[in-house]
This record gives structure tokens, C-alpha cells and sequence, in this order.
């Protein structure tokens, strides 16, 4: 039908300008003319979903999915869209389908593992995010989400091992290093959290959680600094001395290695320190 054809080209053009709200109205004007044009209903759904109109999209997805049950990209896009909308539940059974319909789209797997670790099923994202690696052994995107599941579930030691992986491939990505450093400050490895730290504002000066962390860190180390300092209890000048070298000794500390024992050494200091009555 020439009107359609004619309708079809002004909608790809004004949708390659960056017209997208003009394309959807050319669009829609095709489904005036006929409502079951699924190729129509799927650029409806996509140009929706990149506007960022989740439900507008979601409603031209189960349009072609109810119609083609087994339209595996349908399938997909639909189950992420239930995911950006938060239906979390309905996302994961779509996914689930389209592994049944589409073995290959390894990608399903990535978000079922987002939308179980959003219902709090950590453990069934880890075996989500598994599966993609077994498939999809190269896809940095999902051992990283592996990473973070660890580490929410407290289990740092694996997810620094996953993100040192990744890091070893590309050491400028921001958020693995940012992640590296949290996973680190788990264990209560304080030097090494730190390092990962600010090789994060190396590579983002801006980073306001990188520089709370640090801020945060210095804070605890600068209060222990202060303790030995101030806890003195006499005050002839060798002692002050002694407190003084002590002071600079602790600066090894300054690497910010275990804080326990940094306490340990001042209380030490201040325990041999003579009284002033003697």
C-alpha cells in the first residue's frame, strides 16, 4: 500500500535525524491504517523504550509477543523492559522463555541475574551470572556484576579475584577499581583500599564516593595519630621526644596498613612512658 510506504520512509528518516517523537507519530498513523503491523509495533516499542516511556514500550512488546510467541528479540527487549520498570518477577519468567525459544542469547542471563539480585535472591544471580559465563566466557559486563553479588554477599575475597581479572585487561575502568577498593576495605585491608582508592580519583578527579572513602579512612588513621600524641602523660622533653619519634615511626602506618595494630603500638608508647612524679 503506497500510503504506508510513503509513511514508513518518513518515519526512518525522521527517526535517523534524532526525531524520534515525529517518528513515533508517523509510526502510530501506519497503525491507524493497520493495528497488526508488527514490524511497526516493534519500532513503536523501541523508539518508546529509548525515550525512556517504559510502559508505552512494554505495551507494543506483549503486543507482538502475544501475536509471535516465539519472537525471540521480543521475548528479550520485553524482559528488559520488565526489569527497568521494576517488575523484577515478571522480568525473570520472560527471560527464562527466551532461553527456551533462543539458546544463543546468552545476554538473557545477565538479566535474570540483575532482576534476582534486585529481589534479593543473590545466590540465583550468581548461578544466573555463571551460566552466562559458561556460554559467554569473554563477557566482561557479566563477571563484573558477578563481583558486585560477592561482595554484597560478603564474600570479598571472590570478588576481588573476578575483578583483578578484569582489571588485568583494561586497568582505566573507574567502577572496577572503585569496587576493588570497597572489596579490600571488607577484609579490613586498609592499604590496599586505599591504593584502589585513589587510583580511582587518578582516573576521575571528581569521584565523590573514591574521596569520602579516603576522607573517611584518613580520618580514623589521623585520630589514632592524635591519640599517641595526646595521651602523653609527662613532659620532659626526652619523652615528648620518644612520643614525637614514635609519631614518625607510625607513619609506616601512613600506607595505611592494619589499624588494630596501629593502636596497638601507641597504647605500648604510653604504657612505658615514666609518671611525672617520677
Amino acid at each position: 500500500m503506497k500510503e504506508l510506504e510513503e509513511l514508513q520512509k518518513e518515519a526512518v528518516k525522521l527517526q535517523h535525524h534524532g526525531r524520534l517523537r515525529e517518528a513515533i507519530s508517523k509510526y502510530k498513523q501506519m497503525l491507524e491504517i493497520d493495528p497488526g503491523l508488527i514490524e511497526v509495533r516493534l519500532s513503536l516499542a523501541e523508539l518508546y523504550y529509548v525515550l525512556g516511556d517504559i510502559k508505552d514500550s512494554i505495551y507494543h512488546y506483549e503486543y507482538v509477543v502475544e501475536k509471535e510467541p516465539e519472537y525471540s528479540f521480543a521475548l528479550y527487549k520485553l524482559g528488559i523492559s520488565y526489569y527497568r520498570a521494576t517488575r523484577f518477577g515478571e522480568s525473570i519468567k520472560v527471560l527464562k522463555r527466551v532461553i527456551e525459544v533462543e539458546p544463543d542469547l546468552f545476554m538473557a542471563y545477565y538479566w535474570i541475574g540483575l532482576a534476582y539480585y534486585h529481589t534479593g535472591n543473590l545466590n540465583r544471580s550468581i548461578k544466573a551470572y555463571k551460566m552466562l559465563q559458561e556460554n559467554a566466557p569473554n563477557s566482561t559486563l557479566g563477571y563484573y556484576q558477578m563481583a558486585l553479588t560477592y561482595e554484597t554477599l560478603g564474600e570479598f575475597d571472590k570478588s576481588i579475584e573476578i575483578l583483578e581479572k578484569i582489571a588485568e585487561e583494561d586497568d582505566k575502568l573507574v567502577s572496577v577499581q572503585y569496587h576493588l577498593g570497597l572489596a579490600y576495605l571488607g577484609l579490613n585491608n586498609i592499604e590496599k583500599a586505599i591504593m584502589f582508592f585513589n587510583r580511582v580519583i587518578e582516573l576521575d578527579p571528581e569521584h565523590k564516593s573514591a574521596k569520602k572513602k579516603i576522607a573517611e579512612l584518613i580520618h580514623d588513621q589521623d585520630m589514632l595519630y592524635t591519640f599517641g600524641i595526646e595521651a602523653q602523660s609527662c613532659d620532659q622533653q626526652g619523652d615528648i621526644d620518644l612520643i614525637v619519634s614514635n609519631y614518625h615511626i607510625s607513619k609506616a602506618y601512613k600506607g595505611f596498613a592494619e589499624i588494630d595494630e596501629a593502636f596497638k603500638y601507641f597504647r605500648k608508647i604510653i604504657m612505658n612512658l615514666p609518671k611525672k612524679d617520677e
